[in-house]
């Protein structure tokens, strides 16, 4: 049994291999110093006596420790990759045989959350009615908003395992045990740290506070009832997320349920674990965690804010610390911890190189020129990677290095509905499913297999030359005018389907030349086809043989067009799952589901998608970690895209303070937030905690480089009051 690993750190490998397999087990170390390699031949040696649970909490790197472990030791059937959510769903099938669980996304889920408090923001609820809850409650003037970040917290929840009995109870004790004695509002310490446009929240008086107070438990009520309508929508009904799978099969393990499946576990980048996670390791191996061994690196935590609290099981013992094994350059080593400490000194780091552009396109231009002079000099594409805190504002990066004939492989949170492949699929299937879509309509007349000119547009949104041709969707009494008058502004029904019937029916086909007639006329027969193909086979091949026919068929043979089919088979995929899940569901039903994706948050939903096998990696800080490349770009290094800046929800809770709203409402209210807010963000340390966390996201994706690494920013830099300015802070010039 060997692993690879540097001469310095075999004394600490063997002691973990040797180390008994019946206890709890901590593997610390810097990144680079072998703590992966010594898990992986702790399992190794934990399979020869039983069946081993092997996981990491980035599902990302999930994959990448299964091969990392076949590539050393080779195939192993004691050994089974099983994520913590994957192991959660097996305890329910195990424990609850007769029960059918159904695993949903984090999307779907939000999208019922969504429609369950659909009855909140028209105010339906017995409790309005009854006056029981005043309904000018923090959040609810923007009722979405409110929407997402209560469902945020419900996913905290799940994730820190806490019931809404717990949570409701939590915040009326916090509540009372606030306002029953208030701290000092004018302590010096507390008006130096709050901003000068937020201190005149902290001159209150007890009226003020009375008021805050109730609407701070109207609050509490209204959380929590959306909580139990959550649960009571979705979990009990057997549709599970990811968290709420973890926090079920915790709570029937405790109730008395057996699964015996594994003996050991080992557990990977263990500093992201959160609460539920570890609560579910120890209801199957006891609160000691006998035969349970983790790796990771405390300072590595990039998780914390939302929920993870992983960093705790590396205070227990016993624990191995591994020194660092020298295979991490020392310039990128110096790099990450000044990073993780600003006032470190460092010296001039020669495998470090910083550039800063003047827009993101002059940066995006350097990052995809210098990935290719790498590529050409004998880099495989695959050991380079792009990496941004999120891949909102990656776009420009994927497309420059596309443009340079570069292959991508995109990997992270994203919404892939701001590319233009996306868009011109979901174009096509919109032409079938409803032709009145005039938004996508048009996009079909621009896309590659249509191109009709801007004239051509122009004249098929224009009106036919005999308008009787064309009559009125709805009849004159439901325009907005009096029957056979005309409504100001010369808007009639007509206009709702101009542009549709003109494409389809050919109403001022005499206006347009020969080419866009022909051009029409194949989208006419094309639409025609497709239609059939809806009524004839199911969902998913439907939506693949109309792609087939319109985008993919115009896509080209270079880096762009194997991008851009890569993107679309996430169409295809998607129209997969959802024919399964419902099989009388119609391609309106499948696209008007798409377009809720679309909307939701981008955290929420998940892309990895390869051009290639060789590519360049582009992804996000949690996407690339387990993993190692010879060249990583660190882009957007500035205050508000990486670090980012602070914002917190319209209220946020922790065990200590209860529900914490963020607004100061009432026509009393001086002040925009509340008193128990500001006061809270100092307490807490909520800003300060915040951007540490944003560093130690940085030291995570600069110690992925084993080579050299890049960081760039664009444009003037800030102050960094907001945020820091941490290429500021790193640039040779300063340090």
């Amino acid at each position: 049994m060997s692993v690879s690993t540097t001469h310095a750190s075999t004394a600490a490998l063997d002691e973990i291999v040797a180390s008994p397999l019946d206890r709890f087990l901590a593997i610390g170390g810097a990144p680079a110093s072998g703590k992966t390699s010594a898990l992986l031949a702790r399992a190794a040696r934990a399979a020869l006596d039983g069946t081993v649970l092997l996981a990491s909490s980035s599902r990302h790197a999930h994959e990448r420790l299964s091969e990392r472990f076949q590539d050393a030791f080779g195939a192993n059937e004691a050994v089974r990759p099983v994520s913590p959510s994957a192991l959660a769903f097996e305890v329910l099938a195990a424990v609850h045989p007769g029960v059918r669980y159904e695993r949903i996304s984090d999307v779907r889920a939000a999208q019922v959350f969504e429609d369950v408090g659909a009855r909140l923001f028209s105010l339906e609820w017995t409790e309005f009615v009854s006056a029981e809850i005043d309904p000018e409650i923090s959040g609810l003037r923007t009722p979405y908003r409110f929407a997402s970040a209560a469902f945020r917290l419900i996913r905290k929840l799940r994730g820190a395992h806490t019931s809404p009995e717990e949570f409701r109870a939590n915040c009326l004790v916090a509540a009372t045990r606030f306002y029953a004695k208030p701290p000092n509002f004018s302590d010096a310490a507390l008006l130096v740290e709050t901003k000068p446009k937020y201190r005149d929240s902290l001159h209150v008086s007890k009226a003020d506070l009375d008021a805050q107070y109730a609407r701070e438990i109207d609050l509490a009520k209204i959380l929590a009832l959306l909580y139990e309508a959550y649960v009571d929508s979705l979990v009990a009904a057997g549709c599970l997320t990811d968290a709420d799978a973890v926090y079920e099969a915790t709570n029937a393990l405790r109730g008395g349920g057996r699964f015996e499946r594994y003996r050991f576990a080992a557990i990977d980048d263990a500093q992201d674990l959160d609460p539920g996670e570890i609560a579910l390791l120890e209801a199957l191996f006891g609160n000691e965690l006998a035969g349970v061994t983790v790796a990771g690196d405390p300072s590595q935590r990039t998780c914390g804010f939302a929920g993870a609290r992983g960093d705790k099981l590396f205070e227990r013992e016993p624990r191995i610390t591994l020194p660092a094994s020298g295979a991490l350059p020392s310039g990128i080593a110096a790099i990450a911890a000044r990073a993780l400490q600003p006032d470190r000194t460092a010296s001039r780091p020669d495998d470090v190189e910083f550039y800063r552009g003047n827009n993101p396109a002059d940066e995006a231009r350097f990052v995809a020129a210098t990935a290719a002079r790498l590529v050409k000099d004998g880099t495989p594409p695959q050991a380079i990677a792009v990496v941004t805190r999120h891949l909102d504002c990656v776009r420009a990066y994927a497309d420059a290095l596309l443009a340079r004939g570069l292959d991508v492989r995109m990997t992270g949170n994203v919404n892939p509905f701001d590319y233009p492949a996306i868009a011109d699929a979901l174009a096509a299937l919109w032409a079938v499913a409803d032709p009145f879509r005039h938004d996508w309509l048009l996009r079909n007349l621009e896309a590659p297999w249509m191109a009709l000119s801007d004239a051509a547009i122009g004249a098929l949104c224009a009106e036919p030359a005999v308008e009787e041709l064309q009559p009125a969707l709805l009849p004159e009494a439901d325009m907005g005018g009096d029957a056979g008058e005309r409504p100001r502004g010369g808007w009639d029904g007509a206009r709702r389907v101009r542009l549709a019937s003109n494409v389809l029916r050919g109403d001022v086909d005499g206006d347009l030349d020969d080419d866009t007639r022909e051009r029409l006329g194949a989208f006419r027969i094309a639409v025609q086809r497709w239609t059939s193909y809806e009524r004839d086979i199911n969902l998913a091949q439907a939506v693949k043989a109309i792609l087939d026919e319109s985008v993919l068929a115009t896509l080209d043979e270079g880096a762009r067009g194997r991008f851009d089919a890569a993107l679309v088979a996430e169409i295809v995929d998607a129209a997969v799952r959802f024919g399964e899940r419902s099989r009388a569901a119609s391609l309106g039903d499948f696209l008007t589901y798409l377009e809720r994706v679309a909307d939701a948050d981008a955290d929420l939903v998940s892309l990895n998608v390869a051009s290639a096998p060789s590519a360049v990696v582009v992804a996000d800080v949690e996407a690339v970690k387990g993993a190692a490349f010879e060249h990583v770009f660190i882009t957007d290094v500035r205050a508000g895209a990486f670090p980012r800046y602070y914002t917190p929800d319209a209220f946020v809770y922790s065990p200590s303070f209860g529900i914490v709203p963020k607004e100061n409402l009432g026509d009393d209210a001086h002040s925009a937030r509340t008193a128990k807010f500001t006061y809270a963000l100092y307490r807490m340390k909520a800003t300060q905690r915040y951007h540490e966390e944003e560093r130690r996201a940085f030291a995570v994706a600069a110690t992925r480089a084993r080579t050299r690494l890049y960081v760039s920013a664009w444009g003037k830099a800030t102050k960094g009051i907001g945020a820091p300015e941490l290429f500021e802070e790193l640039h040779p010039a300063r340090t």
